[in-house]
């Protein structure tokens, strides 16, 4: 997938980012970062972003980043696994950010065509406004080829 096939998917056709209102901000071949602006209703008892809001935002991240990698190839991208550690409550608009941990997407797209199905760690970073981490963690992303 290409840059704008991502902002589409994202925007259309994850009715969860919909409903949030995450969007994509930055997509780049080493890393990619979309918004979530805050909404008093994802707000937890404290009036802090609610964990799972968060967790919405960098799993998004995270498989546009999967996506982003292999430009070209034809895959299913699913969260196999996450460990996110929340560093101090979230509050206001956030930002996550996603990065493989391989720098080449060359590597990645040669791996998985040789094996056919492949799990990749993502490293993610949420982050208030004014640029604190609030959380930060790995979202393992299962590929395979279509």
């Amino acid at each position: 997938m290409n840059p704008a096939d991502i902002m589409d998917l994202v925007a259309t056709q994850i009715p969860l980012a919909q409903r949030l209102g995450i969007k994509v901000i930055d997509l780049s071949p080493s890393s990619t970062r979309v918004h979530l602006p805050f909404d008093p209703q994802l707000a937890n008892h404290g009036g802090t972003v609610h964990v799972s809001a968060q967790f919405a935002a960098a799993e998004t991240a995270a498989l546009a980043a999967g996506l982003l990698s292999l430009n070209g190839l034809e895959v299913t991208c699913h969260s196999k696994g996450c460990e996110l550690r929340f560093r101090k409550p979230a509050r206001g608009d956030l930002s996550a950010c996603a990065q493989l941990p391989s720098s080449n997407p060359s590597e990645l797209k040669q791996r998985l065509v040789a094996e056919g199905k492949i799990d990749v760690p993502v490293l993610v970073d949420v982050v208030d406004g004014s640029g604190e981490r609030v959380a930060e963690g790995t979202v393992t992303l299962s590929l395979r080829r279509m």
